[in-house]
């Protein structure tokens, strides 16, 4: 048994690693400088803020950050958060699939490219691969548990009642017989 948590513990340690690794990646991604420019002329203003509360959490092993980019920005905008500026729309977008790791919501996004997009969802693969493999490792080390203190409390009952001496083993005259 210790050995199996001595064998477990530094996997998970390295598959968290990993993942930690594909996140911050995901973070630098997502979060890409925008142009920023004074506010002239008309602009669309979006109220309360870029984004409503809250973000999803992706399904890591199945998502297509693709599939899911709004590209509803048109012309110059800007927000409530940020009246004295304006952004270009063309190079914004909004993905409810990559809201999760979006650090500063007082700025809006900027539009990914294609291959940026495949890049995430190869890191959200590895994420949610490492989440699973972290996940059967930790039920590997409580099964192992449970099956020690199993061991150890059956081992434990047949000392104590003496049932251990009592197994019952052929008498010499049987052989013979």
């Amino acid at each position: 048994m210790a050995g199996a948590v001595f064998w477990t513990l530094p996997g998970i340690e390295k598959m968290n690693l990993e993942a930690g690794r594909a996140e911050r990646r995901v973070v630098e991604i997502v979060n890409q400088p925008i142009t920023h420019l004074p506010r002239s002329g008309p602009v669309s203003v979006f109220a309360p803020g870029w984004f409503h509360p809250g973000a999803t959490t992706p399904d890591f092993n199945n998502v297509d950050v693709r599939s899911t980019q709004e590209l509803t920005y048109e012309g110059h905008v800007t927000s409530d958060l940020n009246p004295t500026e304006m952004f270009i729309g063309s190079e914004l977008e909004f993905n409810a699939m990559t809201k999760y790791f979006y650090t500063d919501r007082t700025l809006p996004k900027k539009r990914l490219s294609n291959s940026e997009m495949v890049e995430i969802n190869g890191l959200y693969r590895v994420i949610g691969g490492d989440e699973q493999a972290v996940l059967m490792r930790w039920l590997a080390i409580i099964g192992s548990a449970v099956v020690g203190l199993c061991l150890g409390v059956t081992l434990l009952l047949l000392f104590r009642t003496g049932d251990w001496r009592q197994v019952d083993r052929p008498q010499i005259d049987e052989i013979d017989a």
